[in-house]
């Protein structure tokens, strides 16, 4: 032992306390990884039963929509069918607003128990984070892909007294009188008014946007009784109008005809390149274990695939898909890099 002159003490090992620490150090590296490896297994353990029992109580799936819009159709006959694939109840619960932001960010905050789950789109996971500075969750750290579910291109659609019956139609009328016409999407950030900000820039013309908080439900409520004359809106809610003569198809955001309707020409016919599908998907908060994320995706992927559901999707006139956690994860991180690219070009930038 050394003192220091101030009356501090200044340990020294000594060379058998050395040597004897060196030969029981092994063990307690031993001992340090067979308690970590205990933890891990029994963690293990517990995610693997809590997934064999789950689901145990009622699950809460939120929809970014009001009931109507794409997104609750499609959630709701899935959580009609979940059930059967696993068991347990399935409660759908419509929180719309701030284009799915709202129902997002509760999500995102909720218990990662597989007890909460959120049914999502494009605008909320692709496209708001490109528009929003201070978004109250991340797509990419806050939640948790199970599956993308299915996708849909858009269609323009126009009030059946609109002038203009075609997509080269349109383009002259609004590029003749820039700032007349107005058109109408689902919400600040919604798919639809990307499709028809992409389109205007690609031709050159301008129309004023009116957003409807409300998602498809009220932008078809608007198109109908001719508040807002002109819009893009997902096939999937709009196939019905369409056939109905409520509204009118000018053309399709796919890069061709869909086979679902291949009377409505693909707008790329007349603006070539041009192309905008938009998707949904399931997520879960971030952290919810993965044998519950594995065991609804599987469930899903095997609803989507059934020839029941299949139908009833493309009558509706959307492509179920069905893809693994990962995959999801790809898809987002692709559209939302696409879409910062696109709104950058059209000098859209967060606020």
């Amino acid at each position: 032992m050394t003192r220091l002159g101030t009356g501090a003490t200044l340990a020294v090992i000594s060379f058998n306390e050395a040597d004897a620490f060196a030969r029981e150090a092994p063990l307690l590296v031993r001992a340090l990884l067979a308690c970590a490896l205990v933890i891990v297994l029994g963690e293990a353990a517990a995610d693997a039963q809590s997934s064999e029992s789950y689901p145990s109580r009622p699950v809460r799936l939120l929809v970014i929509t009001p009931p109507g819009g794409t997104a609750d159709v499609l959630a709701r006959l899935i959580a009609g069918k979940l059930p059967d694939e696993i068991g347990g109840t399935f409660v759908v619960e419509n929180r719309p607003g701030a284009s799915g932001a709202l129902a997002s960010a509760a999500v995102a905050k909720s218990a990662p128990d597989g007890y909460t789950l959120l049914f999502s789109a494009i605008n909320a996971l692709s496209i708001l984070p490109n528009l929003v500075k201070n978004l109250q969750y991340d797509p990419a750290k806050d939640l948790a892909p199970i599956t993308l579910v299915s996708y849909s291109p858009n269609l323009l659609l126009a009030n059946p007294s609109f002038p203009a019956k075609t997509v080269p139609e349109l383009i002259e009328l609004v590029k003749v009188n820039p700032g007349k016409y107005d058109y109408a999407s689902g919400g600040v950030g919604s798919s639809q008014q990307l499709a028809m900000a992409l389109l205007l820039h690609a031709t050159g013309t301008r129309m004023n946007h009116v957003p409807y908080s409300g998602g498809s439900g009220q932008l078809t409520m608007a198109l109908i009784g001719n508040t807002v004359p002109i819009g893009f809106d997902v096939m999937t809610t709009a196939m019905p109008q369409v056939r109905g003569g409520s509204l009118r198809a000018l053309g399709i955001s796919s890069r061709e005809r869909s086979p679902s309707a291949p009377d409505i020409p693909a707008i790329s016919e007349f603006v070539p390149g041009f192309e905008i599908v938009a998707w949904n998907a399931m997520l879960a908060p971030a952290g919810t274990p993965q044998p519950i994320i594995d065991k609804l995706s599987n469930a899903i992927g095997k609803i989507l695939k059934s020839p029941e559901v299949t139908a009833r999707l493309r009558d509706l006139g959307t492509t179920p898909v069905g893809s693994s956690p990962a995959e999801l994860a790809g898809v987002i991180e692709s559209e939302t890099r696409k879409f910062g690219e696109a709104l950058a070009s059209i000098g859209v930038t967060p606020q």
